[in-house]
């Protein structure tokens, strides 16, 4: 019944990629007036369309797209490169919007290139903000702080303080993924100091959520702390008194809403109950905001807390209503999510289970696990897209690679070129001793060759001597685990003869097979990576003083192949924030510091 709980934290984070959420009608007037006038240079009109694009996405999202491709056709005729990218980067935005996660990458990539015929410090900046913002989006925590990094460089000095503040708040949700208090606090303190100079209400708000937050979590790790939980009540009210104060100057009304749906959140959790009237007061605040906004999560948060008011009370056909009145609400919303429908129904079904009506609560479950297949299949789809746009990016980056080594490799050759050149002039000056240099040249190459074949020769013996080694040890790894699974099938012999519907069979059956498969799959990985990086394992225990697991070598193992995060997590079959503090791990046991590449440690030991 805490669902809605969990969904104001991650409400929070979302807000980390929502600057521009809901456009005001007076700016897209001003911003239609301004494309209107006669005799407005191609340049301005180009960033207006631009800036019309990103306000009119949540009221009108096919015109949002023509005026942000209207202003990237329009740029193209200029030799500054900064209204294309910023045009490219609006595009970033607004199809992360819609969920087209590959067009995103495509745009940011080529937005990328434009910078490079850029000047301009703060496009260039913003480029790189919204490559950190849409990497952060598909789960690459590294690079997103790298690209995070990168474009605070280009903001310093810029007076972009909503731009920074942005790019902090960014990296103070990544820290808070990470469990990284300090990093967390510092990067939220910094995003609050330049959203307070950036004058803009909105960043402003922005910055006082991600404060308010920050206080409350660390309330909830010391409840004796009273003076945690008073400043999350001030910041959020700083958010709510800033919209009543500014009234037209508000652009993500839905920051309001979550500041009004946080307090309410509060009385219920840690006010008693009969502070139920401050709290449906914020409750009808934040649901009056999300109506207008049709945004379908706070509506059904909101209801959530009124019906756990209800079920404390013992008035459980009070708390079904209020679910059922939510329910019918989001169901009619064009934006309903699957999951939060599958939320709602859980919470029904749960209150139907309190009350004694097994009958009405198994109904509800029926419909909860029918909203949570489809829930889960739009979570598939959205990790095959996330999946495509982290390939899309190796791939770039693979290709980048290729043409710097040619570009390396043409330099190379030019300068040898240039030197052949030299000494053929120098060979024509001095042509009285030509037949004496080509005699010596010709002495030299034959011993060269002689001592190249040799080399080459003793290579080849030393790799078949490791060749045979490592067949011998190969072998020697094949029977243990040939022996390995003869004890397991023994093991499942005795299991089949226990009755049929014993549950704790089938778990044991499970886990035989799942450690089976983890086995065969870590001993393919490491007699494959032994056979190209013999010394890899070793230079590691040397490095951790022996200290790492058969599981942190696994786990080596599968980044030197190239897994991701959520690839290891799949094959370990664990969650991807424990492949994050594995990491954590086992960097501490080869004595890196926080700031230090574990990747790339890995590589250079290959």
């Amino acid at each position: 019944m805490k669902y809605y709980i969990k969904f104001i934290l991650i409400l929070l984070i979302l807000f980390a990629g929502s600057d521009n959420v809901r456009s005001q009608s007076v700016i897209v007037d001003s911003l239609k007036s301004l494309l209107r006038s006669p005799g407005l240079q191609p340049e301005k009109k180009a960033m207006a369309l631009s800036y019309l694009g990103r306000h009119l996405y949540e009221t009108d999202m096919p015109s949002a797209l023509k005026a942000a491709n209207e202003a990237l056709k329009l740029s193209h005729q200029f030799s500054d490169g900064q209204y294309s990218a910023f045009a490219l980067a609006t595009l970033t935005y607004l199809n992360v919007q819609r969920d087209s996660l590959v067009l995103a990458q495509k745009n940011i990539d080529s937005a990328l290139i434009y910078t490079t015929k850029s000047t301009n410090r703060v496009v260039n900046g913003y480029v790189w903000l919204r490559k950190g913002w849409l990497e952060y989006n598909v789960n690459n925590t590294t690079k997103s702080t790298a690209s995070l990094f990168k474009a605070l460089q280009l903001l310093e000095g810029q007076k972009a303080y909503a731009y920074e503040s942005l790019v902090y708040h960014y990296l103070a949700s990544i820290y808070a993924d990470l469990k990284d208090p300090e990093n967390l606090k510092k990067y939220t303190r910094l995003s609050q100091n330049l959203a307070n100079q950036s004058g803009k209400p909105d960043i402003i708000c922005n910055a006082y959520l991600a404060t308010a937050s920050s206080f409350l979590r660390n309330f909830r790790k010391d409840p004796s702390q009273k003076k945690l939980l008073d400043s999350a009540i001030f910041y959020n009210k700083q958010v709510l008194q800033l919209s009543q104060a500014q009234p037209k100057r508000i652009v993500n009304h839905i920051n309001i809403a979550a500041a009004a749906l946080n307090m309410a959140n509060i009385y219920w959790e840690f006010f008693p109950k009969d502070y139920k009237e401050s709290a449906k007061k914020y409750i009808d605040h934040a649901l009056d905001i999300a109506r207008k906004i049709k945004h379908e999560e706070v509506i059904a948060n909101c209801y959530g807390i009124l019906s756990e008011y209800a079920i404390a009370e013992g008035n459980y056909a009070e708390a079904e209503r209020l679910f059922l009145s939510g329910f019918a609400e989001v169901e009619h919303s064009t934006g309903s999510s699957m999951a939060v429908r599958a939320s709602m129904m859980k919470g029904l079904a749960t209150v139907a289970e309190k009350s004694g009506n097994s009958v009405k609560a198994l109904g509800y479950y029926k419909q909860y696990m029918h909203y949570e297949r489809e829930a889960y299949d739009a979570s598939k789809l959205s990790i095959a897209q996330r999946l495509g746009v982290q390939y899309e990016a190796e791939k770039k980056e693979k290709e980048l690679e290729s043409l710097q080594e040619r570009a390396a490799f043409n330099r190379k050759l030019n300068f040898i070129s240039a030197g052949l050149i030299i000494a053929g002039l120098l060979a024509l000056i001095f042509l009285f001793r030509s037949y004496h240099f080509r005699l010596k040249s010709s002495i030299q190459q034959q011993k060269l060759r002689t001592e190249e074949a040799a080399r080459l020769k003793a290579e080849q013996e030393l790799l078949q001597e490791r060749q045979e080694r490592l067949q011998k040890e190969l072998l020697a790894g094949n029977l243990q685990v040939e022996q390995k699974n003869e004890l397991l099938q023994t093991m499942r012999d005795k299991l089949a003869a226990q009755p049929e519907s014993g549950t704790f069979k089938n778990q044991l059956e499970r886990i035989l097979k799942e450690d089976q498969r983890m086995d065969e799959d870590f001993e393919h990985a490491k007699a494959s990576l032994t056979n190209i990086h013999p010394e890899f394992f070793n230079r590691l225990q040397e490095l951790a003083n022996n200290k790492l697991t058969r599981l942190d070598l696994k786990h080596c193992s599968y980044i030197l192949m190239g897994y991701s995060n959520k690839e290891i997590a799949s094959r370990l079959g664990v969650d991807p924030k424990s492949i994050l503090m594995a990491r954590y791990r086992i960097k501490q046991k080869l004595n890196l510091d926080k700031e230090a590449s574990l990747d790339l440690l890995i590589q250079r030991l290959s």
